[in-house]
């Protein structure tokens, strides 16, 4: 037997914004916690998204996105970019958050976020009614020098425990 929650034993997971465009430039932000790296040379990572997800089919077309690391304190503005929004609905006017250029794709970063993950997606597997991933080649990563200390978090990270828990990491 196994238990619907299962992949609790997991968690926790960070919770990161992920912005994309639409085809026609629209900006889309969306929380996710399933992403994890698969490799550090190249540095690959993966995103699990449900393929009817704006995030997916935007990914599908553009093959470009920014993963935005949350701090504990948008925690609220990350639930506001959770809300199913009709397509082309700017999540982050929604969440009052403000973009700003990404330094090597075309979807902005979230200024308010501690850490940026620039991507471009090399793989799309997309099985309906079942998963979806995104296999996507890491092209610049950059930190907010007062929040990371050798890359760990010297402010509070919003973390996923599953369900609708939270939770905040910092290291001292």
């Amino acid at each position: 037997m196994i238990n619907e929650n299962w992949y609790y034993l997991l968690h926790p997971k960070v919770v990161t914004l992920i912005t994309t465009l639409s085809k026609e430039g629209k900006v889309n932000a969306a929380p996710f916690a399933w992403v994890t790296p698969l490799s550090d040379s190249p540095p690959l990572l993966l995103v699990a998204a449900w393929y009817e997800s704006h995030t997916f089919q935007n990914i599908t077309k553009t093959k470009e996105f920014v993963i935005n690391i949350v701090p504990a304190n948008l925690k609220k503005e990350v639930e506001v970019c959770a809300k199913p929004f009709p397509a082309g609905v700017n999540e982050l006017e929604k969440a009052k958050l403000s973009s700003v250029p990404a330094k090597t794709v075309k979807p902005p970063r979230i200024s308010e976020c501690m850490a940026w993950i620039e991507c471009v997606a090399k793989e799309i597997v997309k099985k309906k009614d079942e998963y979806s991933f995104i296999i996507a080649e890491v092209k610049h990563i950059e930190v907010k020098r007062e929040c990371y200390e050798n890359l760990l978090p010297k402010k509070d990270v919003l973390l996923h425990m599953g369900g609708k828990n939270y939770s905040t990491i910092k290291f001292k």
